[in-house]
């Protein structure tokens, strides 16, 4: 027989809702090499479908105040795993959407735990092996999200560039007129890593308030969240850009990519840019340096990581002889 519980961290059936990837991914799987993290931040509730007593599937609720859509309030379903039942599936889902409602909940997205600042969207398809930070699920959550009645609501991507070749005349020009005008680039200083990431997040308000379904986050979340990559940061890859005032106006924050045991790859995890008009172009020059830097490492690729089908990294990844190499989605319904 079938029922829902509802759980949370620090309850004593919380294990039920944390234990239940083990059942359904191989003991080798990806999922399990890259430590899972509630956020408990707007989180609702957690909530573990049981047939017989066995868990088979779980979802979380978050209720972000800010996360909105169509104009809607809307509330986010993360942490959905589920095994290949679709009648679990629409128990839980519906369960979910229920509970939404009776809360006032005018919108659900999914997958998305809380914000973008968490995992969010799903993969769909396996086409290419998965890559360090990348999202590791069975592609039939996609069907089972479709039939609870979601839609997808952005389409994100990743590129890869197999050439590395030098850069354009164009930006190597651009470059020369940005430092010009003041412009440095330099690696960030791991001596004075947290000072650095707040200076980051500061930026980050600036650079990132016009992106899609974007919310703020609090400088000390931010802070802790940013603190757990130090480990995997080489300080030549991840590069800093500033006015001649010393102010930071972009920056590339790229990894190793640790899941690649053939070759060296690189992730080109976050960008970005001073909005200004007179930094047009800054993006470039930094993924120049970068690429650079990289060939002479041994890379051999370059990973541009979860573009937004309409952001401005697109044109960004193109230039780079991006190709495509996986497609999310990230879906969403209406339910008031």
């Amino acid at each position: 027989m079938m029922h829902i519980i509802e759980t949370g961290p620090g309850m004593p059936d919380f294990h039920l809702f944390t234990e239940l990837p083990r059942a359904i991914y191989p003991a080798d799987s990806l999922r399990f090499k890259s430590s899972e993290a509630i956020s408990i931040e707007f989180l609702k509730g957690c909530y573990v479908l049981l047939d017989d007593s066995k868990p088979v599937a779980r979802a979380s609720v978050y209720d972000n105040p800010l996360l909105e859509y169509a104009g809607k309030h809307a509330f986010s379903v993360g942490h959905y795993e589920c095994v290949e039942r679709d009648e679990y599936a629409a128990q839980l889902l519906t369960q979910v959407t229920s509970t939404v409602q009776s809360w006032g909940g005018e919108y659900l997205i999914g997958p998305m735990n809380g914000s973008t600042w968490e995992s969010y969207r799903f993969l769909s398809g396996h086409e290419n092996p998965l890559f360090f930070t990348e999202p590791c699920h069975h592609l039939y959550y996609n069907t089972q999200f479709v039939n609870a009645g979601f839609e997808p609501i952005a389409h994100y991507y990743s590129n890869i560039d197999r050439g590395m070749e030098p850069a354009h005349p164009e930006i190597v020009a651009r470059a020369e007129e940005l430092t010009a005008l003041g412009m440095t680039i330099r690696p960030i200083d791991l001596a004075d890593f947290e000072a650095e990431i707040e200076r980051i997040f500061e930026f980050n308000t600036l650079a990132f308030k016009t992106n899609f379904l974007y919310t703020p986050i609090s400088k000390e979340a931010f802070v802790k969240k940013y603190a757990q990559t130090k480990a995997y940061i080489n300080p030549d890859l991840t590069l800093l850009a500033e006015d001649a005032a010393g102010n930071l106006i972009g920056y590339f924050f790229c990894i190793h990519d640790f899941f690649n045991t053939v070759n060296k790859s690189l992730i080109v995890k976050t960008l970005a840019r001073h909005p200004a008009p007179e930094w047009r172009g800054l993006g470039h020059v930094i993924g120049n340096v970068i690429y650079r830097k990289a060939v002479e490492l041994g890379y051999t690729s370059a990973i541009h990581s979860f573009i937004y089908e309409h952001g401005t990294s697109k044109k960004l990844s193109t230039n780079f002889s991006g190709s495509n190499y996986r497609n999310y989605v990230l879906y969403g319904k209406p339910i008031s």
